[in-house]
């Protein structure tokens, strides 16, 4: 058992030492699955726009969007990722990586 826990430790803190690549990789994958749906509600605004006009706002809007996703998102999931103990850290990160597995695998079907 004391060797589960040493695992358990020396894995959560090497995740510990990359927590904000572990969030903004997360980030990323939130990104992907919900992009569409973000890019959707930007084409809704502008479609009684004129062409000439349309497409310029609504490279603006993604831009602002997802650049502020990209900059205030992974700070926010690294600081909650933060707050979990060596113990606990691990088993976190690796339920988070089934679930996106597993939304992944619905997503491409």
């Amino acid at each position: 058992m004391d060797g589960i826990a040493q695992i358990i430790i020396a894995v959560s803190q090497f995740c510990r030492n990359n927590l904000t690549l572990i969030a903004i990789a997360l980030t990323a994958v939130a990104v992907v699955f919900g992009g569409k749906a973000l890019s959707a509600l930007s084409c809704s605004w502008t479609s009684r726009m004129h062409g000439v006009l349309r497409i310029p706002v609504r490279a603006v809007f993604n831009l602002a969007l997802f650049g502020a996703i990209f900059s205030f998102v992974p700070y926010w999931v690294a600081s909650l990722l933060a707050y979990f103990n060596n113990y606990t850290l691990a088993p976190v990160l690796l339920v988070l990586f089934i679930l996106v597995g597993l939304a992944s695998d619905r997503y491409a079907r």
